[in-house]
């Protein structure tokens, strides 16, 4: 099968009628503007993905970020990074505990469970109170 003579920039040839490449204008400034945010917001990977979705009316989701909320995700994470860090040294007293040790050392391990567990319900009234003063926001 011979090769057919490529004679336009993009590899295409001049002989075969193919439907795979589509080009758009759309010189109008403030339509550009407007599809570039759609496109920022749609969280498609390419401009082409995002307009065939949008061509055929295949779904897609949106992003919207919230400016105001972003200081309440950064102390919630904090929060919810708190309690993992207390929750594995919980886990590790525990098993600490169900191994055989001495009735002093049982004791003090209980100890630092209470503290532990102290610690994790302090840790979830304050994000209790966070998420409430930002549902009243």
């Amino acid at each position: 099968m011979e090769k057919q003579k490529q004679n336009k920039p993009d590899g295409r040839c001049a002989t075969c009628l193919r439907w795979d490449r589509w080009h758009i204008r759309i010189s109008n400034p403030k339509d550009q503007q407007k599809i570039f945010e759609l496109y920022q917001r749609s969280g498609a990977k390419t401009k082409s993905d995002f307009l065939r979705a949008h061509l055929l009316d295949e779904s897609f989701k949106v992003i919207i970020e919230d400016e105001s909320a972003e200081e309440y995700y950064r102390k919630l994470s904090s929060i919810t990074a708190q309690i993992q860090k207390i929750g594995i040294l919980y886990n590790q007293t525990v098993k600490a505990i169900n191994s055989y040790h001495s009735v002093r050392a049982a004791q003090v391990m209980l100890q630092r469970l209470e503290q532990y567990s102290q610690q994790i319900i302090i840790l979830e009234q304050l994000a209790i109170e966070l998420t409430l003063d930002y549902q009243k926001r």
